[in-house]
């Protein structure tokens, strides 16, 4: 338990000891069940239910962290608010319902009682956020650690989906990819208990998911359009700037698939800069129509609520030895932003360095960047810079999992101002990054043992036509001349 200012949040009951064990129970059988079914003999089913475990072991490790070690965060928030879904449903369903669709900050006669005392209800954001965990308090008798384990096994179907999509694509990659999506600790970590991170990240990976199914492979159209329309709802509403990353790079990701059925080569000649301009024009309307509804993402406000956060996050780094960095000034002007874009990946990816570490959690962030680094170096250096570049730019799956990563970690890296905030805002575009890398490390040794295999054979022909030559020589000196005829 932690104490607010109007009371105590108690997040740990006895009746909890006994529904978390039932609960883990059948959410597990279930599991197996599914697996065993649905993965029989595929080399992905040995990644299922280990990627699932530490979804959960990551939901609970959150609650011990927060509960024990920090006393206090947004997650108890969360599960303070979702109190009222239960209320609501326990007056009436249609008070649930009421409650479930009612926009952020609407004053109503017949939901004021249990909208009037809740810390997230005035924002869109954080109260689509409430809506999603009062579900799960209803399904879980407002159990914290249930609601985390729901939340944990909820997030994990969406970053499943995402690594199938990548699987289905780089088969020979099943472990590595693995890797990536999956068992990447800060991922599974920030990303799968009572935070607003979680259902971003599971949202983000079905929105990837059914894009590929309806773009690529035509399948199942409706369902996955019904999955992504709800999906792509909870981002745009949750944080709308991972679909404003998403969405030029998902263009890109379709035209460079498709470029090579265009006929015409002019055309084909002259498209890439057109989608280029239409992505740009795209986001643009796309940036601009979100800033209608929030207000922070409007281009209007987007430098003025950057520089908010530089401040704020500037004066808890010097008041309250927070774990703070910082790029440099920004002007307000956009010439500005554009010349902090290094900056602000390098810091996404690749910082806190070991020396900026300030806490425990702090140093494990930093270690995995330093991997993360290294992996990145290791790639560039094995492969050549020019072989990467060459590859990054013309294979589609890679350059739009650059694209995306590139593009969120600038945005993250350029307004958050916290290591402690871009730890958790960051984790979206970490496994599109290290996929990115694997499949470009894929490539360019798939070609270096290519031209090896063909200048083996090259060499190989040589010889034989050496050694032809040669018998060719040796038999026709080796010939008896014709003697002369007797006369």
């Amino acid at each position: 338990m932690f104490s607010a200012e109007e009371g105590t949040i108690v997040f740990l009951r006895e009746m909890d000891f006994v529904l978390l064990p039932i609960y883990l129970f059948f959410l597990l059988l279930f599991a197996v069940l599914y697996r065993n079914i649905k993965y029989r003999n595929t080399t992905v089913k040995q990644y299922f239910m280990p990627g699932l475990l530490v979804k959960i072991f990551g939901a609970l490790l959150l609650m011990v962290i927060y509960g024990f070690y920090y006393k206090g965060g947004d997650t108890f928030y969360y599960f303070y608010d979702s109190k009222a879904f239960n209320n609501a449903i326990g007056q009436s369903l249609k008070s649930f319902f009421d409650l479930l669709f009612l926009p952020a900050g609407k004053i109503t006669l017949a939901t004021y009682e249990h909208t009037r005392w809740l810390t997230f209800f005035r924002d869109t954001s954080t109260w689509t956020a409430d809506k999603v965990y009062g579900v799960l308090s209803v399904l879980s008798f407002h159990s914290y650690p249930v609601m985390s384990i729901l939340m944990a096994f909820l997030s994990f179907t969406g970053v499943w989906a995402m690594y199938l999509t990548f699987v289905y694509l780089y088969p020979a990659l099943h472990r590595q990819l693995a890797f990536c999506f999956l068992f990447v600790p800060s991922v599974f970590f920030w990303g799968s208990g009572i935070l607003k991170d979680s259902i971003t990240l599971g949202s983000l990976g079905w929105v990837v998911y059914t894009s590929h199914q309806i773009f690529f492979r035509r399948r199942k159209v409706l369902r996955n359009v019904l999955i992504l329309v709800l999906t792509s709802y909870l981002a745009l509403n949750i944080k709308a700037y991972i679909l404003i990353s998403f969405l030029p790079a998902l263009m890109f990701w379709l035209f460079l698939s498709y470029r090579s059925m265009i006929g015409v080569k002019f055309i084909r000649v002259i498209s890439g800069p057109a989608i280029t301009l239409v992505a740009i024009v795209f986001g643009y309307f796309l940036i601009k129509r979100i800033g209608q509804e929030f207000t922070q993402f409007s281009l209007g406000n987007v430098l003025t609520t950057a520089q908010t956060f530089h401040r704020w996050h500037g004066y808890l780094s010097e008041a309250e030895r927070a774990s703070g960095y910082s790029l440099g000034e920004v002007d307000g002007s956009w010439q500005s932003v554009l010349f902090k874009l290094p900056a602000a990946v390098n810091v996404t990816l690749f910082r806190p360095y070991l020396w900026e570490a300030r806490s425990v959690i702090m140093l494990f962030s930093s270690i995995e960047s330093l991997i993360l680094l290294s992996i990145t170096i290791m790639v560039i250096w094995k492969n050549g810079l020019r072989n990467v570049l060459n590859h990054a730019i013309s294979n589609p799956t890679v350059f739009f999992c650059f694209v995306f990563s590139l593009v969120f970690a600038f945005a993250v890296g350029f307004t958050s101002y916290n290591f402690g905030a871009l730890v958790r805002y960051k984790i979206p575009c970490i496994p599109f990054f290290l996929a990115g890398l694997v499949i470009l490390h894929h490539i360019c040794s798939a070609e270096r043992e290519r031209k090896y295999v063909e200048e083996l054979k090259r060499q190989s022909a040589r010889a034989n036509r050496y050694k032809s030559a040669a018998g060719s020589t040796l038999s026709h000196e080796a010939k008896p001349e014709a003697k002369a005829p007797a006369i």
